[in-house]
């Protein structure tokens, strides 16, 4: 018996016990099992927010129409983490135990401040030996993502901190609007004197350095530093979606 086989064998036990308590007819019984088999027909539900393990393009803000599987037998899956009670983050993301790599686990880290961060992990390496790929800042009522980005300058160094800026960022596929907090035109002038041959960095960890890739995202309710490095990374950044858990139980997307 397959997984799915077998979770579509419990929701129909369920469903017509359910039905022999209150009356419901067979008929509606055998529709309503058809709905819960059809509406994760190619995958499993996950087990934060239900939704289909498939990762299916129609789960999230947006997904990166360009961005390839790196093996015959790599497939995109649907990850998630949760973030609270209430909240969670769904994203796609490669499977390739198929080709014999390791699984890669994601996990959230709460930060000390209100936010977080989503974790990586290869399933071989012990707990603590883990990557980010996103760091995940909650807005206040008003507030930018570019102003929640500038306050990351109290982690610079103090003589850069006047001098740097947030730019829009174009060719950068996001759900969200994509940008730098990088040196201005006077500040990114002396670092390339400075350093004609070597890669520099500025307006600290948040900010931007020459060797490695990173970038901010910025939502209506979050501001989003995206940390995927020099390779090409096995999610996909532009598919990182939050989800919000009703008084119903129902989770949907946030815009």
């Amino acid at each position: 018996m397959t997984r799915n086989t077998w979770v579509c064998a419990v929701l129909s036990c369920a469903l017509t016990a359910l039905a022999a308590c209150s009356g419901q007819s067979s008929a509606a019984t055998e529709n309503a099992t058809v709905a819960a088999a059809d509406a994760c027909a190619s995958g499993s539900p996950l087990p934060i927010t239900g939704l289909c393990s498939d990762g299916n393009a129609s789960l999230f803000l947006a997904v990166d129409p360009k961005a390839e599987v790196f093996g015959p037998r790599c497939i995109w899956r649907t990850e998630e983490v949760s973030i609270s009670a209430s909240e969670a983050l769904v994203f796609r993301a490669q499977d390739c135990t198929g080709e014999g790599w390791d699984k890669t686990n994601y996990a959230y880290e709460a930060g000390s401040q209100g936010g977080g961060y989503l974790r990586t992990r290869q399933s071989s390496r012990a707990l603590d030996d883990h990557g980010f790929a996103l760091e995940v800042i909650g807005l206040a009522s008003g507030e930018t993502a570019e102003q929640a980005a500038t306050k990351t300058l109290d982690k610079a160094d103090p003589a850069q901190r006047t001098r740097c800026e947030t730019r829009p960022l174009a060719n950068v596929t996001v759900a969200g609007r994509a940008f730098e907090l990088g040196p201005n035109a006077e500040l990114k002038a002396e670092l390339d004197a400075l350093y004609p041959d070597e890669p520099w960095d500025a307006c600290g960890p948040n900010g931007v350095s020459l060797d490695t890739v990173a970038f901010w995202e910025g939502r209506d309710t979050h501001a989003l530093f995206h940390t995927p490095g020099q390779d090409t990374p096995l999610w996909d950044p532009a598919s990182f979606t939050f989800y919000n858990k009703s008084a119903d139980g129902a989770w949907t997307k946030q815009k």
